[in-house]
């Protein structure tokens, strides 16, 4: 009797034994499910962490960034213009040219020429040819760009001048240099920017008269258009 209640007494405790290992080995699983899921949520809070500041610092060095500047850059330099703003006439090559002009001129009016020039006039650059019979004068703008007409106008010589301005002021285009030249030689005279030209006669020889502008002054120079030599050489105030 007394060997049988030994024997009950060993296996309940070892029951025991077994109940207390099996709720260790239960708290042990929940101890390692909950360390491993906080240690996964810590580490997702740190990935997210990590993003997050990564993605603030893209945002913030995008507000930072220099935005471009709003100043224009500088224009080219344009072909034909002097530091003063002055269009260089020996630069520039228009489409209509003095022939061309003269040939308009003459289908609106008769006469022999005594002027042609060319300046600026309401910001484009108009042909000017004169025209004179005995009794008339015609005067006829051609735009020098697109051959338009800009001014025709004839109206009567006073009579004191009737015939004879006319002999005095009829220009010979026969054998002269061009208007080229012309601004080459009144340019190597005065260093400065040739800005307008004639060509007339007033009882004399045939001449060009021009413009040439420096930084501080403008002169007028008259020039043989035959001979190519300096007549005179003018200073405007």
């Amino acid at each position: 009797m007394k060997k049988i209640t030994i024997i009950a007494l060993g296996i309940l405790l070892l029951i025991g034994a077994a109940g207390c290992s099996s709720k260790a080995a239960d708290n042990g699983q929940s101890s390692n499910q909950g360390t491993g899921q906080n240690t996964t949520q810590g580490t997702d809070t740190g990935t997210n962490t990590n993003e997050g500041t990564g993605q603030d610092a893209a945002n913030n060095a995008a507000d930072h960034t220099t935005p471009p500047s709003s100043t224009p850059s500088s224009p080219e330099k344009q072909t034909g213009i002097d530091k003063q703003g002055h269009l260089d006439l020996q630069k520039t090559t228009f489409k209509v040219t003095p022939k061309e002009a003269l040939d308009i001129a003459a289908t609106k009016g008769s006469g022999d020429v005594t002027k042609l020039e060319i300046e600026l006039e309401n910001q484009v650059y108009v042909y000017k040819v004169e025209m004179m019979t005995d009794t008339e004068k015609t005067k006829v703008g051609i735009h020098a760009e697109d051959k338009s007409i800009i001014e025709n106008k004839t109206e009567k010589l006073d009579q004191s001048k009737v015939k004879t301005d006319r002999a005095q002021s009829k220009i010979d285009l026969t054998g002269i240099i061009d208007e080229q030249k012309a601004m080459q030689t009144a340019t190597q005279k005065v260093n400065g920017t040739a800005t307008k030209w004639k060509i007339e006669r007033k009882n004399g020889p045939t001449y060009y008269e021009v413009d040439v502008h420096t930084s501080t002054r403008e002169y007028e120079i008259k020039i043989d258009a035959k001979t190519g030599k300096i007549l005179s050489l003018g200073q405007d105030d």
